[in-house]
């Protein structure tokens, strides 16, 4: 049979570490990483290692998503279905009072505002180097939603997400996130949300740029998969989105029998060693 493209990353692995910007390579499977791979110091071995804390790129989108589930979890928010229309920093703008799982879904009918290769439309303005409140008094001022359900990628939304965790989280932000990363997922090293500089949380100041080293990702996940199998209250909530997903352009793409975008991309996105070794002794 033909290979499947986790095992033709597999298979090619070390092609990748040689040819392309793929810095980690792990695969963990039945309790243990099996495959345990990094940049060799010809490459970029001299820049990252073990203890590098990387930043996440839209991983951090997703790791948003999970810090929600807690905080719901937690009760410091009813649930996906709750609207925000307790947080005042938003009023007058076209996230008030959307339900969380329109956002959770990026469904927030924001196509007109804000675009995730140039920032907010009307200014150009990136969407992780200003707080929201400077938005709030300028780009997204008097907005409204266009009545669309339609998925738009965008980290704005995101940062909408993560700021509103902050303001339900009544100072226990901190507390949420101790739970989270150094009690459930058991990290080793220090694992960091990026912050706007001089600016503060009332304002807005937390986006979804995420940093941790490869380990740590990996613990993560696995406390994600967790959850979900053991169907843990965090578990139970990332099956309800799931379940409440909308349709992207590659399910339409698919359906049509069309090519789809954003599959693979150089490389082999894969945290995927020669020999296998316990996750809690790495």
């Amino acid at each position: 049979r033909g290979l499947v493209g986790s095992e033709m990353c597999i298979r090619d692995r070390n092609k990748h570490m040689q040819k392309t910007a793929l810095l980690s390579y792990l695969l963990y499977e039945d309790g243990k990483i099996t495959i345990d791979e990094i940049s060799p110091k010809d490459r970029f071995g001299i820049l990252y290692n073990n203890n590098t804390q990387f930043t996440s790129a839209s991983v951090g989108k997703s790791l948003v998503s999970y810090v929600t589930g807690h905080a719901i979890c937690e009760g410091y928010i009813d649930g996906v279905n709750s609207r925000l229309n307790d947080w005042p920093l938003i009023e007058n703008t076209l996230y008030h009072d959307q339900k969380l799982i329109d956002l959770l879904n990026m469904a927030a009918g924001d196509q007109k505002v804000i675009d995730d290769n140039v920032g907010l439309i009307k200014t150009k303005r990136w969407y992780n180097s200003h707080p929201i409140s400077s938005f709030v008094n300028r780009e997204l001022k008097n907005t409204k939603k266009i009545k669309s359900t339609r998925y738009h990628y965008n980290g704005l939304v995101t940062n909408i997400i993560m700021n509103y965790v902050i303001h339900k989280s009544n100072g226990n932000f901190q507390k949420l996130l101790n739970k989270i990363f150094q009690e459930k997922a058991k990290i080793k090293n220090s694992v960091i949300f990026w912050k706007i500089r001089n600016s503060s949380k009332e304002k807005g100041n937390a986006n979804n740029m995420f940093f941790a080293t490869r380990y740590d990702y990996l613990r993560i996940a696995k406390a994600m998969l967790d959850d979900w199998q053991n169907d843990t209250c965090v578990g139970k909530y990332l099956k309800t989105i799931f379940d409440n997903r909308i349709e992207k352009e590659n399910d339409k793409r698919r359906k049509e029998g069309k090519k789809v975008q954003w599959v693979q991309a150089r490389g082999c996105l894969l945290y995927t060693s020669p020999s296998p070794r316990d996750l809690s002794t790495s």
